[in-house]
């Protein structure tokens, strides 16, 4: 199998102790270990090592882009993993080609497979050396062209600017954060490393009052709207808030309860400078009739074509997230009760969260899209524990497969798959929804057809929201063209029946409408 790391991803602002690195990318103790002689920078020099998601892409990186260059002597190329490597000296055997060349074979250090080289005269000369009985075993690796072990364990990645010197405090939360989801990490360690990133590093066993209120004045500049990183009103709210949580639990660690009780305080900033900030604007997204006319004019003719369509038609149909619904296996679709399954330990939901979800009442062509689909599906042989959309290489190979002892089909691993089906609607547009809009769209129905409040409800429970206010606050807002021509309608209404309406009824009304609409 190859071993060359293209579809492993490490995180860069996340610290990975060596169970990490080994559980990431499959591979035992003595690789990381190899690694680190071929170059791997740990965050210090402390055992046991941690090291910055950084400081593996940079390895990694560096690796590959030297894959296509001279080899150093001794050094050889692992064309299974893809890596150049410097083999223990006891693998090194002797053999000849045909043309009676002297080659070298080996084993890859990193993941076992042979290695081979023809050898030259530099080659021959440290190979020997290192077979002398008196000299260090990994006598490859110390040769005067290779990578110095330890290379920037200073504190910073040179060039890159990023810091280290707080990387065992950051792996400490890491191991506290588990109980949030890896996006919420993520933001998290964003503003933990903006923080970082602003104080130039600064050690957080050292921080005072007079640093936090920084991070705070540098917000307050990137809450004007003129400033080239301009964050909106939203972005700098999560920052504090992150920024905040993350010093809770920072004073209550060994070592850093010395530092002022009060930090938090100095990050709050006046709601004057957050009202001025930049707005989000309002997320474009279709009508039920507009995603009804693209789902409609979709290309059909290839199973990848006929993926796209149900991807779209499911988006809508269940109000799911991109994530979500790339995600779902053929078992997590109920065609006879008309619903989504959404089981939280088995599909990337947001929180883990495991919820039922009956298809939205919309039109019929939206379900006719995934129940052919489903079909079809099962008509190549797939089965329910399949993915259900599989990658373009599947669906090619699967009717070709035969046994009872296959292995599922894997689901993808990114949503790029629907955000191309989202791309391939809106291609001849001049508005380019993206997959989220569905949701809106789903949102912003409940507001046009004339529920009861008990429908409503459950029409925004059925969205995975906990309260009608989440649909309300985050989904479905007016743009203001819409808003515009909504107030024009009822101006007009309210014209055409003068005896109806007294002249204070009219502005109380109006008054009324406005602040209802300034509200959501």
């Amino acid at each position: 199998m190859s071993r060359s790391y293209k579809n492993v991803f490490p995180k860069k602002f996340w610290v990975y102790s060596v169970d990490g690195l080994m559980s990431l990318y499959s591979v035992n103790a003595n690789t990381v270990s190899n690694w680190v002689g071929a170059g791997l920078t740990p965050s210090d020099r402390q055992k046991p090592f941690v090291f910055q998601g950084a400081a593996v892409q940079r390895f990694h990186n560096l690796r590959q882009a030297r894959a296509a260059k001279i080899l150093r002597p001794g050094e050889f190329l692992c064309f299974t993993c893809k890596g150049l490597v410097f083999p223990d000296i006891e693998t090194v055997g002797d053999t000849w080609s045909r043309q009676g060349r002297h080659i070298y074979a080996a084993h890859c250090p990193d993941c076992s497979a042979q290695i081979r080289k023809i050898s030259n005269e530099a080659d021959r000369g440290i190979v020997e050396d290192c077979r002398n009985p008196n000299t260090n075993r990994h006598c490859l690796h110390e040769d005067d062209g290779s990578v110095p072990v330890g290379i920037g364990i200073s504190g910073t990645f040179g060039l890159e600017g990023l810091h280290t010197h707080n990387d065992r405090i950051i792996h400490d939360w890491l191991t506290y954060a588990g109980q949030y989801d890896v996006k919420t990490v993520d933001r998290y360690l964003s503003a933990i490393r903006y923080c970082e990133g602003l104080l130039a590093g600064k050690l957080f066993s050292k921080l005072t009052r007079d640093d936090v209120a920084k991070v705070r004045n540098d917000l307050k500049r990137r809450a004007e709207t003129g400033a080239a990183d301009s964050l909106s009103s939203s972005s700098i709210k999560h920052i504090v808030s992150h920024l905040s949580a993350f010093f809770d639990w920072l004073l209550k660690q060994d070592g850093f309860k010395s530092l002022p009780q009060d930090m938090q305080g100095y990050l709050k900033l006046p709601k004057a400078v957050l009202a001025a900030a930049a707005q989000v604007k309002p997320k474009d997204y279709p009508s039920l009739d507009e995603a009804k006319r693209l789902l409609s004019n979709m290309p059909s003719r290839s199973f990848v074509d006929r993926r796209a369509r149900a991807i779209f038609a499911l988006a809508f149909l269940g109000a799911l997230r991109a994530d979500t619904l790339i995600s779902l296996r053929i078992k997590h679709v109920d065609l006879d009760r008309r619903m989504v399954l959404q089981d939280g330990g088995n599909v990337r939901a947001k929180a883990g969260k495991s919820i039922e979800i009956l298809w939205f009442p919309i039109p019929p062509c939206f379900e006719t899209a995934v129940t052919e689909w489903v079909h079809a599906l099962r008509g190549l042989g797939f089965t329910g524990e399949d993915a259900l959309f599989p990658d373009s290489g599947s669906l090619k190979h699967r009717p070709l497969t035969q046994g009872a002892n296959l292995k599922p089909v894997p689901v993808m691993s990114t949503t790029h798959a629907v955000t191309e089906a989202f791309a391939i609607a809106c291609r001849d547009e001049a508005v380019k929804f993206t997959p989220h809009s569905a949701k809106h769209c789903i949102a912003a129905e409940r507001d046009v057809r004339p529920l009861t409040h008990l429908e409503r409800k459950a029409w925004s429970e059925n969205m995975g929201h906990d309260s009608e206010q989440t649909t309300e606050r985050h989904y479905g807002k007016l743009p203001d063209e819409k808003r515009f021509e909504v107030l024009e309608q009822i101006g007009a209404n309210v014209r055409l029946d003068p005896v109806k309406f007294s002249d204070d009824e009219k502005i109380a009304f109006f008054d009324g409408m406005l602040d209802l609409m300034r509200n959501r």
